[in-house]
């Protein structure tokens, strides 16, 4: 599973391997911050002010322990670490991102305070019960159909009065054309729309309590919107580097993003639940 969540026009494992690998090119590094505006390395809907807002939702500390699932090349958790004081352990499918993380941590001085290691999040869990207080995952559930067992796996891995958040970026809560689902998902490997309440009943169901859903979709919109034109902005460039047909495909996922989310059709909404 990627995390820093979604990648537009992903074609499958090999595709995510080349992106952590060439995550802090020039003009990666020039659209993101375009962009995002204040870059943590994120590579999904997700913003700076946001993942501060999560931080609290979390009540994250220098004393907390957080397991950030699907962590990729590890910018938003190195972010926390840095943001909190936490410590953080960072899970992720790709030798790449992971490698990417771990360089990352170190060139930042957070060695001490943040890992990554590789592990696939369909699969129990490498660690012993009651490790964290805080588990996260961000723009990356709906790549997991086996999101129960992970669930379960997060409750083990909490502490008593532990918090868990997940954002799903493709709630369904309006009608869809098949076109339209096929350009939100293509090439993006396993990919699970779900519909409205299924999150919180797994949840549930995996043993948590005070379970929250808010509605985050206005950052997907705003953020899909802020890419394609920062990408528009270098056309020229990413024709070169990517090809046109790869470009223009990237570009019509971000429009179909922008238009999904900004209608409510498709809803990014973030869940946060607390182990008892």
């Amino acid at each position: 599973m990627t995390s820093d969540g979604e990648t537009p026009g992903a074609a499958g494992t090999g595709y995510y391997d080349t992106i952590y690998g060439e995550f802090a090119d020039d003009l990666s590094a020039a659209i993101r911050r375009e962009a995002f505006g204040e870059e943590i390395g994120q590579n999904s809907w997700l913003t700076a002010d946001e993942h501060r807002t999560f931080a609290g939702w979390l009540e994250l500390d220098a004393g907390s322990e957080l397991l950030d699932t699907a962590s990729g090349s590890g910018g938003p958790a190195l972010f926390l670490a840095r943001e909190t004081g936490c410590r953080v352990t960072g899970t992720d499918l790709h030798a790449e991102g992971v490698a990417a993380a771990n360089a990352m941590a170190n060139q930042l001085g957070l060695k001490d305070r943040a890992r990554f290691i590789q592990a696939d999040a369909r699969e129990p869990l490498p660690f012993e019960d009651a490790r964290f207080d805080a588990a996260l995952c961000i723009d990356s559930m709906n790549h997991i159909y086996e999101r129960l067992d992970l669930l379960r796996e997060w409750h083990r891995v909490l502490r008593p009065g532990g918090r868990a958040l997940f954002t799903d970026p493709i709630t369904i809560t309006g009608l869809i054309t098949r076109e339209e689902m096929i350009v939100r998902s293509a090439g993006m490997g396993d990919f699970v729309f779900t519909p409205p309440g299924a999150d919180e009943a797994l949840l549930r169901e995996a043993g948590f309590a005070d379970v929250r859903a808010e509605d985050v979709t206005a950052n997907m919109a705003h953020v899909a919107a802020v890419w394609s034109a920062a990408r528009a902005r270098h056309r020229d460039e990413l024709d070169r580097l990517e090809g046109a047909e790869s470009n223009a495909t990237l570009q019509r996922f971000l429009e179909v993003v922008e238009r999904l989310a900004s209608e409510r059709r498709l809803s990014r909404i973030a869940y946060l639940a607390r182990k008892e």
